[in-house]
């Protein structure tokens, strides 16, 4: 509703004409979500991704109220502790996806970090000491593994002309869970608080996290040139149509070429004195059915 009532010049379907180069472009979010639903890749890649956030916006929403109310932690152990989780993050895309990645592969780094982050809530939701908290820096150095190897694998799997659609979709997804995540949580958080179990809702984020590891499985690997992009083919179609020979308009196109045809044979031979000029290749309509790589 808010990007239709406050920004109509996101719809596609919005009278105004731009004038600037991406007047082609849609910036819709809606978009993004067709983009993702059209190809069977980017799919699963959106679930992964979408499930992923939601219990990462659980934990980022939720801390330092959790640390705060249920730890009694005061402002200085609360910086120390988002301190820690903030150099976590830059150790892990600085430094750890440098060797995770090509040594294992984004699929495989993925999946590390995903079930690094599953433990990492599972601390928090049967914590019952202060210190329990700082235990999950360390696993939450290994979470910060899944965007960076999610953006590659998506990077090195789609074909160059779609890298840029498709990595957008990906952060429309990814944006449609900072609201999602912390509206959902923080609600749950509010009823448990008074429970035996305070931690309990961190529980739900590790099974959306296991939820999106199991979805990576389906996911291939970056070598794996045996996957054909739905978007790709789609384009391909678009650009090369099949042409139908019984149309009437290429039979009545055939015709012109023909008559071009005998006219450059009759001007070859009158040029060269009688001898056809094989200098000069025929247009057929054989030619003219050919797709750009067939003619490479």
């Amino acid at each position: 509703l808010y990007i239709y009532a406050i920004l109509p010049e996101s719809n596609t379907s919005s009278s105004t004409k731009s004038v600037t180069p991406f007047k082609d472009m849609s910036w819709s979010p809606i978009d993004s979500l067709r983009i993702v639903v059209s190809d069977p890749f980017l799919r699963r890649v959106g679930k992964v991704a979408f499930l992923y956030y939601t219990s990462v916006w659980a934990v980022v929403s939720t801390l330092v109220l959790y640390a705060a109310k249920q730890f009694e932690l005061g402002p200085e152990r609360l910086g120390e502790l988002m301190s820690a989780l903030g150099l976590s993050t830059m150790i892990a895309e600085a430094v750890l996806v440098r060797i995770f990645v090509p040594m294992i592969g984004e699929k495989k780094s993925m999946q590390v970090g995903l079930i690094s982050f599953v433990l990492q809530c599972i601390i928090l939701g049967i914590a019952y000491e202060p210190w329990h908290l700082f235990v999950c820096v360390l696993f939450s150095m290994l979470g910060h593994l899944v965007y960076p190897s999610l953006s590659s694998l998506v990077s090195s799997s789609v074909e160059p002309s779609m890298v840029g659609e498709a990595l957008g979709a990906i952060n429309g997804i990814k944006a449609l869970t900072e609201g999602i995540g912390p509206l959902l949580f923080g609600s749950l958080m509010t009823l448990s608080e008074k429970s035996a179990l305070p931690g309990w809702p961190y529980l739900l984020a590790a099974l959306l996290a296991y939820t999106a590891y199991q979805s990576s499985s389906g996911l291939p690997d970056a070598n794996d040139d045996s996957y054909i992009h739905e978007l790709e083919r789609k384009n391909t179609d678009f650009q090369h149509p099949e042409r139908d020979i019984d149309d009437d308009e290429y039979v009545g196109l055939l015709s012109e070429i023909e008559d071009a045809e005998e006219s450059d044979a009759e001007a070859g031979a009158i040029t060269n004195g009688g001898a056809p000029d094989s200098t000069r290749l025929p247009v057929t309509f054989a030619s003219l059915m050919r797709t750009p790589q067939q003619l490479q």
